[in-house]
């Protein structure tokens, strides 16, 4: 297993996010290749929580100028 520190990279700060606070939903950007088990088991470990579901997306950045 990867390192925790190596899977989760930081905390996502945003509107839509910090709304789901309330239904104990919190968001975190991770490595690309990092699978839900991994993504769980360093959230366990890092938090000293349970996780019930871990959802996962790939995003495409925005186009630049």
């Amino acid at each position: 297993m990867k390192n925790v520190q190596d899977i989760i990279i930081k905390p996502v700060i945003t509107e839509k996010s910090m709304a789901t606070l309330d239904a104990k939903r919190y968001t975190f950007r991770v490595q690309s290749n990092a699978t839900k088990p991994e993504i769980a088991a360093a959230v366990e470990e890092l938090f000293k929580v349970e996780v019930q579901d871990v959802n996962t997306i790939r995003m495409k950045r925005k186009p630049k100028r």
